[in-house]
């Protein structure tokens, strides 16, 4: 019977998966006594080939193939159905591990009688760059045992699954969800029913770091995979009450990480109000309470505590102008679209984009060949700005029937407190349009009158709620 079985998904990874094989054939502990299942993930590269040749050669490595591509945490969980041993653990294929990793852990976690082994890991850069200290990362500097992970609240953030060894005890927890971070509630509830914790400080596991690793771009699927893993993390908190500061904390962390992605990166505006939408409908369990335990825990780490502590206060354009465009941090898209109506409403499908330089004023055209029976059109004159705007034309002698500025098109500029200012145009069957504007940028201090009348209706309404709440009974019905 083998000592340890090793899970290892691969996807794309041909140029590193000999460099994982090698560090897993050559431990100390034997490769004899180390179950290998490799769970091909429908690659579509010549890493299977590469694999296939330590297969042969070592009989104790095992293949599996999903006939599409399932993903990490579903190939993961087919992998774990292979397992013949009484410890597992996991293996990305791009990473690799030191030579007496598996001898050292398993010594340890059979002495200690301990369920839950977790050991250090290190970034690795082939360009040999120093990576900074992350909140992920262990930093004990000696090796210690733990009997509730209640008493270290900074194991929370520790949620990687491929630094840590696993009893059978804890088989029946590791059910991987498919999303894209599928590690982090597998990571919190291994954590919270692991009878012992070992924390290994003397083998490491080597991350990699490359600059064309899937992590490295940071798109939409990141933080609707990083929202849906913090609804996963808010079941777990119903689930196990007892634990909700340590699971909260985790949470907070990856609210911080997605603010900070939402200023660091280019985003559309929509992709921005979408984000905090995503946001608002998971944060429910942050309290002040919470942050004061993180900040206790893990002090001088949040980037964005202000905003995390705002998130639910306003509605997603009010908190983004407070949080980001406020702060000057705005990157401004000299964009404009035209959406045509052809019977379907406005849509992405029917739209024509075109960039410019923004100037006094603007003169843009359309060309409409393309689009059959039109019956309305909308203009946004620019994306992800508060911006005074006055349309001086629009040929072929077209009519602007509404817009969503706060003054109506009736002034001699609409005001824009939106983000995604736009006109209904009417317009029939037209070859071509061409418009004709002004458009400036609202400042700081236009921006804040605005936004302090808006501040005291939602806190007007705020207080409305309350003196509601008051009123009731405890059936919901008015006294």
């Amino acid at each position: 019977m083998y000592e340890l079985s090793v899970v290892v998904p691969v996807y794309n990874v041909e140029k590193y998966i000999g460099k994982c094989l090698d560090s897993i054939v050559n431990q100390s502990l034997g490769i004899e006594n180390i179950e290998v299942i490799i769970v091909n993930d429908a690659t579509p590269d010549n890493s299977m080939e590469i694999v296939e040749e330590y297969a042969t050669k070592y009989p104790s490595i095992k293949i599996i193939s999903n006939e599409v591509n399932l993903g990490a945490g579903e190939s993961k969980n087919k992998g774990l159905k292979e397992v013949t041993s009484d410890y597992v653990t996991f293996v990305d294929a791009d990473d690799f591990i030191s030579e007496n990793t598996y001898e050292d852990c398993l010594k340890k976690i059979k002495s200690s009688n301990s369920d839950l082994l977790m050991y250090n890991w290190e970034f690795y850069r082939e360009d040999g760059k120093i990576e900074p200290f992350s909140i992920h990362k262990p930093y004990f500097n000696e090796n210690e045992i733990i009997t509730d992970f209640k008493d270290f609240p900074e194991f929370a953030f520790m949620t990687s699954s491929v630094n840590k060894i696993y009893h059978k005890r804890l088989f029946s927890y590791l059910k991987f969800p498919n999303c894209k971070y599928d590690d982090n509630g597998v990571a919190i509830e291994t954590l919270i029913n692991a009878n012992q914790i070992y924390f290994n400080n003397d083998v490491t596991y080597f991350y990699r770091k490359n600059e064309d690793s899937i992590t490295q771009a940071i798109t939409m699927s990141n933080i609707e995979g990083l929202t849906e893993s913090i609804g996963i993390l808010n079941e777990l908190i119903l689930k196990y009450p007892d634990y909700q500061r340590n699971i909260t904390s985790l949470i907070i962390k990856f609210v911080d990480d997605i603010l900070f992605w939402l200023c660091d990166y280019e985003w559309f505006v929509d992709e921005e109000l979408k984000a905090i939408n995503l946001l608002q409908s998971v944060t429910y369990n942050i309290t002040n309470e919470n942050l004061e335990f993180f900040n206790e825990n893990i002090p001088f780490s949040l980037l964005f505590e202000e905003g995390i502590r705002n998130l639910n206060k306003y509605d997603d354009e009010t908190f983004l102008a407070k949080f980001k465009y406020f702060n000057r941090l705005a990157k401004v898209n000299s964009l404009a679209n035209l959406y045509v109506d052809t019977g379907e409403g406005f849509n992405e499908d029917n739209k024509i984009a075109i960039n410019y330089r923004l100037s006094r004023e603007n003169l843009l055209s359309f060309d409409l060949k393309d689009f059959k029976n039109i019956r309305s059109l909308r203009f946004d004159p620019i994306e992800g700005a508060f911006s005074k705007v006055k349309i001086l034309d629009i040929s072929p002698d077209l009519k602007t029937l509404s817009s969503n500025s706060e003054n109506g098109i009736n002034g001699e500029y609409q005001l824009f407190t939106t983000l995604d200012p736009s006109y209904i145009i009417e317009a029939k069957d037209v070859d071509e349009i061409r418009i004709r504007f002004k458009l400036s940028i609202l400042n700081d201090e236009e921006l804040s009158s605005l936004f302090v009348d808006k501040n005291n209706l939602i806190n007007d309404l705020n207080n409305q709620k309350e003196e509601t709440k008051k009123k009731k009974g405890l059936f919901g019905f008015m006294r």
